[in-house]
């Protein structure tokens, strides 16, 4: 019996060589080696911040001190004490020209990575 789950064949009869070998044809593919890929970077980055982006969430400072980290961007201190201060705050709950101020705020903080 097989699952296939994310691209990735996941075998339940206990043969895990071969889970390996998928794995390992996922990750050529993707280019990522020991260290992360500049891809899968942006990839990530984007994927991030899309889902805090969303409506009936909420703005999330984890995600942005994991994504600068990936990309390993220095985010200015003001800044990063407005995104402490807004931490778990509902998107709904921002008032409108607030909530497109810090969203491109945000994206100023990514933008190198977005453009190369």
């Amino acid at each position: 019996m097989q699952l296939q789950t994310f691209g990735i064949e996941i075998r339940k009869i206990g043969d895990v060589n071969s889970l390996y070998k998928e794995v390992d044809i996922v990750l050529k593919k993707s280019e990522v080696k020991d260290l992360i890929s500049p891809i899968v970077a942006v990839q990530t980055v984007a994927h991030s911040l899309q889902k805090m982006f969303e409506m009936g969430r909420h703005f999330d400072i984890c995600a942005i001190r994991s994504c600068a980290q990936i990309c390993q961007i220095c985010i200015p201190k003001e800044r990063m004490n407005v995104y402490e201060a807004i931490h778990c705050l509902s998107w709904s709950e921002m008032l409108p020209d607030y909530r497109q101020t810090i969203i491109a705020m945000v994206l100023d903080d990514f933008r190198c990575v977005f453009i190369k």
